[in-house]
């Protein structure tokens, strides 16, 4: 159990840290930066919440020491709560579509945080990155970001649960 939880961990920030690395070439950073929010499923779904969060605490602090940048922020304020969030509302809301807003309307709340946070306190004008483009438009662009995450966690979970369970973890 610990093993699997070390191993997590050292994926992740070896596959964030590979992103910050990659920077120039942005596709293959934002796919670094996807496979490591990805290994959370076998944490989460074979040893809970606890370890979940273990492993999301212990990221987010390493990740700030070993390889600051813009794809840490967002793995610690926007798209590391997601495993969380999605567990918690799936538990306790049955309406699928309900809580795949809910989700999305979380997402969107640690985006503005997140926006925020880059804004005021680290001083970093993010809009120049959407150099031109007006405010609704960049808001369009987050949702499609957000929801492109939701099916792609949704689609590593069941490939997980489908195909990889047991070849990773055998029943004893």
């Amino acid at each position: 159990m610990a093993a699997a939880l070390v191993m997590s961990i050292a994926v992740s920030l070896l596959m964030l840290f590979a992103a910050n690395v990659t920077d120039l070439i942005p596709l293959s950073a934002v796919c670094l930066f996807v496979a490591s929010l990805m290994t959370w499923i076998p944490i989460r779904e074979e040893h809970g919440c606890i370890f979940a969060a273990i492993k999301f605490a212990l990221v987010s602090g390493l990740s700030l020491l070993i390889c600051p940048g813009v794809w840490a922020y967002l793995y610690i304020l926007m798209f590391g709560w997601y495993a969380f969030t999605r567990v918690i509302l799936r538990r306790h809301i049955k309406d699928r579509l309900l809580a795949a807003l809910l989700r999305l309307f979380i997402l969107n709340v640690l985006a503005g945080v997140g926006l925020a946070a880059a804004e005021y306190i680290f001083r970093v004008d993010v809009m120049m990155y959407f150099a031109g483009l007006p405010v609704w438009a960049v808001v369009l662009i987050l949702e499609g970001v957000f929801v492109v995450y939701m099916a792609l966690y949704r689609f590593f979970t069941y490939i997980f649960d489908s195909a990889l369970r047991n070849r990773l973890l055998p029943r004893r």
